[in-house]
């Protein structure tokens, strides 16, 4: 599976997450995305523009762009 690269799609958000801390347990890895999001302040603004809404579950290919453009591939 490492051999694979990764593909921008719609993901969940703790799906997402996963594939950035896959060793870790699904809810602290999707804390960790959260905090890693919402420290980056142009991060954020980005993914409003993007349609992006707090306690939103499910990530636009778009919106999972921005977060790699951002944080880099998984």
């Amino acid at each position: 599976m490492e051999d694979e690269k990764f593909k921008i799609r719609s993901y969940g958000w703790t799906e997402l997450a996963l594939c950035y801390n896959p060793n870790l347990h699904p809810n602290s890895t999707s804390r960790l995305l959260h905090r890693w999001v919402v420290r980056n302040e142009k991060l954020v603004k980005t993914l409003r523009a993007a349609g992006f809404c707090e306690r939103q579950r499910k990530l636009t290919p778009k919106q999972v762009g921005v977060i790699v453009d951002f944080l880099g591939e998984p």
